[in-house]
């Protein structure tokens, strides 16, 4: 079975607008079972609307490179016949695929089901690091002496990038052993059925999280509790359906304190 390397590129958005987050390009490595690259994916996809400054910048991605660029529709069958039948699909973090998921729901495409998903940036965290903290790719590929290839924040680039962690840690130890340990939000955030200082914290910096991404002030606890990053710390906290009544009862109180701080920040950086 062959091993997917994928990273995304978007067309982001850091204010709030109904302007949809759009893959705007698609970069694969794949390997087989030894490891060694036997096919490589890379291109560019043509948005629905014009890219904004915030992706420009971070991307080096110009209107003029996308402009004349396949659509979503057809980069994405390409991809897809890029991939095959039998695949691991590797990535460093776990948005790259919810990505796909976003764009196939809003085109009404048929999203691809991998065989495997490998969150090597899990891998790295839990197996190398031992720690719960979130690394960034470039600071393993230096971390573990990588030559790093290209520039970050394209998808090739950072797909080849992956790559190669992925061949350095499958030389230390078996990736697909490294479990995620098991954290309990009633131990960590809660002291007699309330949240402690730091859940308080950590459930507003996860309400901020998921107001940056959405770019909307005005998320509901509808869609708030459907979105990855909540899911992702349910998963990650083992918070129940009880649990989840609390946090549901208090969200609008948290969301306030979330919103005030964003706007306070914002105040001063604008002084």
């Amino acid at each position: 079975m062959n091993y997917i390397v994928v990273d995304v590129e978007r067309n982001s958005f850091n204010y709030e607008t109904d302007k949809p987050s759009e893959i705007i390009e698609i970069g694969a490595v794949k390997l087989n079972q030894n490891g060694n690259v036997i096919d490589i994916f890379s291109a560019l996809v043509k948005p629905s609307c014009p890219l904004s400054a915030f992706t420009k910048k971070l991307t080096h991605i110009t209107e003029d490179m996308v402009s004349s660029a396949p659509s979503f529709e057809k980069v994405y069958q390409d991809f897809i016949d890029f991939m095959g039948e039998q695949y691991v699909f590797v990535s460093w973090g776990k948005e790259d695929y919810r990505f796909f998921q976003a764009d196939c729901t809003r085109q009404g495409l048929p999203l691809f089901s991998p065989n495997m998903f490998l969150d090597i940036q899990e891998v790295y965290m839990y197996g190398v690091l031992k720690t719960f903290s979130t690394p960034s790719l470039a600071s393993a590929v230096e971390f573990l002496g990588i030559e790093e290839s290209g520039v970050s924040h394209r998808a090739f680039s950072d797909a080849e990038n992956t790559a190669k962690i992925f061949v350095n840690l499958t030389g230390l130890f078996d990736v697909h052993s490294v479990k995620k340990p098991l954290r309990y939000a009633k131990k960590l955030y809660f002291v007699n059925g309330e949240l402690n200082s730091s859940g308080k914290k950590k459930y507003t910096k996860i309400i901020k999280m998921v107001i940056k991404k959405t770019g909307n002030s005005h998320v509901t606890w509808k869609d708030f509790k459907t979105h990855a990053k909540w899911l992702e710390y349910k998963e990650d906290f083992q918070i129940d359906n009880l649990l989840e009544k609390y946090y549901e009862k208090y969200f609008d109180k948290y969301k306030g304190i979330a919103v005030h701080s964003t706007m306070q920040k914002h105040k001063v950086k604008s002084v």
